[in-house]
């Protein structure tokens, strides 16, 4: 008998020192539940929903107005218009970040008696971008900005060249050359539903390792206008 009164009186201590630990890990587990559970706060929905609004894509197109490229006498020069193809992420209320992938195309050709030349240069620049709205919010429907990124440039230069030729060296054939490039500029979208526009004055500089076509350094005043499209969600 007084065995089994030890044994049932150990038993009911052991019930009792546990019952606590029981009762704190099942607090932790509700704990971590709610914390699991509980909803982000009204500001936290208010910055996604900015950020989202932010989200969009564009087009540029317009004029880059070189200064300091090398011209031959007796040779002829042709350009196409800049482009410009951009991904936009907002960031905040007033920031977004722009990634863009741009064109512009220079073209030289020369006739003389040792033949006909051409050669053609590709400026492809690829810029990451902080873009500033330094007073709007996404809901209006018009808004001033400023920008300014850097980033990685291709040059291709394309050139069929006769030897004694105008532009020289009896070269030809394709060469793909990197070089760096930096833009500064300012603009004003305006926005309707989904599509709206876009004005932007900058200036751009890119500086390649080698020459493309003629020279190393691109550079000059940007105008640029184009489409602007907000991701619908």
């Amino acid at each position: 008998m007084l065995t089994r009164h030890a044994h049932r009186r150990l038993l009911l201590a052991l019930a009792i020192s546990a019952t606590p630990a029981v009762a704190v890990a099942q607090s932790g587990n509700d704990s971590r539940r709610e914390d699991i559970k509980s909803p982000p706060d009204s500001t936290e929905l208010h910055e996604r929903a900015v950020r989202r609004q932010r989200q969009g894509a564009g087009l540029r197109v317009g004029s880059w107005r070189m200064s300091g490229l090398t011209q031959t006498s007796g040779a002829t020069y042709s350009s196409l218009p800049a482009f410009e193809g951009y991904w936009q992420k907002g960031l905040d209320r007033h920031i977004a970040m722009e990634t863009g992938f741009g064109f512009w195309q220079r073209t030289q050709r020369a006739t003389s008696g040792a033949g006909a030349e051409s050669i053609g240069s590709y400026v492809i620049p690829m810029t990451t971008s902080i873009k500033v709205y330094p007073g709007t919010s996404p809901g209006d429907g018009v808004e001033p900005f400023l920008i300014a990124g850097a980033g990685f440039t291709i040059g291709v230069d394309d050139r069929n060249t006769v030897s004694g030729g105008l532009l020289g060296g009896g070269n030809s054939g394709t060469m793909i050359i990197p070089g760096i490039g930096i833009r500064g500029g300012a603009g004003v979208e305006f926005h309707g539903a989904a599509f709206g526009l876009s004005l932007t004055a900058g200036y751009q500089f890119v500086r390649f390792f080698e020459d493309v076509g003629s020279d190393r350094t691109y550079k000059g005043l940007q105008l640029m206008g184009g489409v602007t499209y907000r991701f619908q969600y």
